[in-house]
């Protein structure tokens, strides 16, 4: 678009250039054929008029000067053989005119006089080869500056698209929770770019800075906790089984042991949350065949299915092998159908499905449960978040959060969609390589 405007303005201040210059020389050109008519026409007689035209034509060459006198009697007085007869002024064309020596146009005046009709021209050559000259000083001036113009602007454009591509990426890497995506950038860069870029690199290091030390809060305050937790429980134990309670008093021990448990489930499951993410059980990886793992899992789940009045199954018709921890894939499989065990209702069905697609291995667990909304399913993948329809179920708000930080250790997607009605999770696991 600059381009284009560019160009346009270019024409436009040379189209204005060659008018104002050419109004000019038509009126230098008017003048003076009007002079020379004048001058013929001052003379007393006609016979006098008559010899000024002899003389004229015996010392002017028609290229510079057209002379036509058509008298009402005698000859006629001319250097060309045939012109046009008008009364004014008007431009004359080669294509009008037949003669030697003819120039491409004309600027000429013709009058009635003596009875007959004289025409005077005086060559508009000037003009013609302004026109030509204006025409290559913007052909010279405008493609060489269109091409290098055009060639800059495309350079400076893809690089210019492929930074701010670039930003793009890293801003959909940290939406995505990559928190190590960061804008590649050149010390020397100083344009607007490169400042963008500075301040996204700014905000995603303070974003993993708080989020590291949010982890680390956390770990730390389950780590500290822990051990006071379990002394609690064990004073409990001993409380229970080494004094003469009455009823009432042992039921509200075995409610404090519960809650005790609770908390200290609660806490291992954190710290096992930050050991995940910190990456350190990537060096227990080994090929896992998820096959066997999904039956194991399915086989040991089904009789608590039963009881519940649930109906459990698996599909896996074929091995899928990928490299991963098999003890945190077990993990997830237990989480994602004791999940669906707590909230779907008695009689519902929780399938479990393993496919290869292109390569993957994807893994499924799908339930006709209440599913969860679509506006909440990025929130239950944060710790200790529960829904409100979940509030009064046994849980920690942590089974999903387990998953999430195995899938992504693993480099796994995963995926919560809707069954319809029901939930469907969906883990789509990287290539083996």
């Amino acid at each position: 678009m600059l381009i284009a405007v560019f160009v346009a303005v270019l024409m436009i201040s040379f189209a204005a250039s060659y008018l104002v210059i050419r109004d000019s020389f038509d009126a230098t050109l008017r003048d003076q054929v009007r002079a020379r008519m004048a001058e013929y026409l001052a003379l007393p007689s006609a016979a006098e008029r008559r010899n000024h035209l002899q003389e004229e034509l015996a010392g002017v060459s028609a290229a510079l000067i057209l002379i036509d006198y058509r008298p009402a009697d005698g000859p006629r007085l001319s250097n060309v053989d045939s012109m046009p007869a008008f009364d004014g002024e008007r431009v004359v064309s080669e294509d009008e005119i037949r003669g030697q020596n003819i120039d491409d146009s004309y600027l000429a005046l013709g009058v009635v006089v003596d009875g007959g009709h004289l025409t005077i021209a005086i060559t508009r050559a000037q003009m013609v080869d302004m026109a030509e000259v204006f025409i290559a000083v913007l052909l010279i001036s405008l493609l060489p500056t269109l091409a290098i113009a055009s060639g800059l602007g495309l350079v400076f454009a893809r690089r210019a698209r492929s930074r701010i591509e670039g930003i793009g990426a890293v801003l959909q890497g940290l939406q995505d929770g990559d928190l190590s995506a960061r804008v590649p950038l050149d010390p020397g860069d100083s344009d607007d770019l490169a400042a963008i870029g500075r301040a996204v690199n700014a905000m995603a290091g303070a974003q993993a800075a708080a989020m590291a030390a949010l982890r680390q809060t956390t770990t730390d305050i389950a780590h500290d906790l822990k051990t006071p937790i379990q002394r609690v429980a064990l004073t409990l134990d001993r409380l229970g089984s080494r004094t003469t309670l009455a009823p009432v008093q042992r039921v509200f021990v075995e409610q404090a042991q519960a809650e005790t448990d609770h908390i200290a489930k609660t806490f291992d499951a954190l710290l096992r949350i930050a050991q995940i993410e910190g990456g350190a059980l990537r060096d227990r990886f080994v090929p896992v065949d998820l096959q066997a793992l999904a039956h194991a899992m399915v086989e040991m789940f089904t009789a608590a299915a039963e009881d519940a009045g649930h109906r459990l199954t698996l599909s896996a018709d074929q091995p899928c092998v990928v490299s991963g921890d098999r003890e945190l894939l077990g993990q997830v499989l237990a989480n994602l159908i004791e999940n669906g065990l707590r909230h779907v209702p008695q009689g519902g069905k929780i399938a479990v499905g393993l496919v290869q697609r292109d390569g993957r291995a994807v893994l499924q667990v799908a339930d006709d449960g209440p599913g969860i909304p679509e506006g909440e399913r990025g929130n239950v993948l944060r710790r200790l978040y529960r829904l409100e329809s979940s509030r009064t179920t046994p849980g920690n708000g942590l089974g999903l959060s387990m998953v999430a930080a195995i899938c992504e250790l693993h480099g796994a997607a995963l995926d919560l969609g809707d069954n319809g009605p029901g939930l469907r999770v969906t883990i789509t696991f990287p290539p083996r390589r």
